[in-house]
């Protein structure tokens, strides 16, 4: 098939998919109930209550602390929460070998166990109006390339954040910060439905120098619309040039949320809420650096039913490193995913198709296809994940994976 018809197909089926979860979220909607393990600050905001007179649904002018949960500590007016996540991983990935190559080749499948996250993190607050996050991770513990085989990683800081909330119209944050690329690339890794995020969410961030897609700067972000419209924008390391003289990396993201909002997670959104609130958030962003240039527009749903809840990701990017970098070759990417989760059985089946297509360069395009199966044990805190994708490539065999996925988080 041709890339510009997968392209358009893919478009097509966005409409349908986003009708298609809202009209299941209709089906019956239970009372919500607290989201297990998710990866905010040790204090959570709310609006303040103001005289019986007010609107109870007006946003509050600075947000409000409400007591902390969880294993806290708290020393006057400071509080430091403690927090772990552990996903041990079982991954058979079969070897692509180029045209021609050796049939038994394409058969073998390279084999690991391995720890696919092993995270620490510190969250809490300095006073009223000011919140920290601090995680560190050690990636692919044991994982082998070949006969090279990764037994330390060693420690290093993922995320590293203070936000000063100053007023719902106005927060800062400085350190090293989630890049607001994308929905997906906001998602916190620990509720995540799918196996893990898109093949493709932190691409431009890896090409400039960040990591794991994170880097170093300033961001703003603030609420308006009784907190339904959030905005970010930010400068970023990027990649350094000579001396360091060139210009920063800058973000701006918008999102709108139609049903529940989302204020004030730090650092990430939760990737899943499995029945507890009811989204549906429409985001752009647009992303530059000297001449490169990257767009992203997104749709995220989440809706409760009666069986538990329906969630889905459709998002579409725009990639074109110029002069500046040429790992970012011109390229579009398409995702969609959807999932249910069954509450009654504990239950989450979901799919994900990706592509990217290259606009000046031939047989180079690539898609991926990935289903899986959840089981909550203890929702966030403790699952299972068994996964199974394909990818088809334009030149080469196309190869198969397997993955079984454990998870402890708190």
């Amino acid at each position: 098939m041709r890339k510009s018809s997968i392209v358009s197909a893919g478009l097509r089926t966005v409409p349908l998919a986003l009708s298609l979860l809202l009209s299941v979220g209709a089906m019956g909607q239970p009372a919500p109930t607290p989201v297990p393990g998710t990866a905010t600050p040790a204090t959570t905001i709310k609006d303040e209550v103001k005289p019986a007179d007010k609107p109870a649904d007006k946003p509050a002018d600075k947000p409000a602390a409400k007591p902390a949960t969880g294993p806290t500590i708290t020393v006057g007016d400071f509080t430091v929460k403690f927090g772990i996540l552990l996903q041990p991983q079982a991954e058979f990935q079969q070897l692509q070998d180029p045209v021609g190559g050796d049939v038994a080749i394409s058969n073998a499948y390279q084999q690991n166990l391995f720890l696919r996250r092993t995270r620490f993190n510190l969250s809490g607050n300095v006073g009223k109006n000011i919140y920290y996050f601090l995680q560190t991770e050690s990636s692919k513990i044991g994982y082998a390339t070949g006969t090279t085989k990764t037994i330390s990683t060693g420690f290093q800081m993922q995320d590293a954040v203070v936000e000063w909330r100053i007023a719902k119209e106005f927060n800062l944050w400085g350190g090293l910060i989630y890049l607001p690329t994308s929905r997906e690339a906001l998602k916190s890794s620990a509720t995540e439905f799918m196996l893990d995020q898109s093949t493709w969410a932190y691409t431009a961030t890896t090409a400039l120098a960040g990591t794991g897609g994170r880097d170093t700067g300033f961001l703003a972000r603030g609420y308006f619309l009784k907190d339904h419209l959030e905005y970010r924008v930010g400068a970023f390391q990027g990649t350094r040039g000579s001396g360091s003289r060139n210009s920063f990396r800058t973000l701006a993201r918008l999102q709108y949320n139609f049903f529940d909002v989302e204020t004030y997670n730090l650092p990430a959104y939760p990737g899943a809420y499995l029945g507890t609130k009811k989204i549906l958030a429409i985001g752009a962003a647009a992303d530059r650096q000297d001449d490169y240039r990257g767009y992203t527009v997104d749709a995220y749903a989440d809706i409760p039913t009666s069986f538990g809840s329906a969630e889905g990701t459709v998002t579409y990017q725009s990639l074109d490193g110029g002069n500046f970098n040429a790992a970012l070759t011109k390229s579009t990417i398409l995702q969609l995913e959807a999932g249910f989760y069954l509450k009654s059985v504990k239950l989450g089946p979901w799919a994900r198709f990706e592509q990217r297509a290259y606009s000046n360069v031939t047989n180079k395009d690539e898609q991926r296809i990935l289903v899986g199966l959840n089981y909550y044990l203890k929702g966030h805190n403790f699952n299972a994940k068994l996964a199974y994708g394909r990818v088809d490539y334009d030149t080469g065999r196309d190869t198969n994976q397997f993955a079984f996925q454990l998870q402890a988080y708190y």
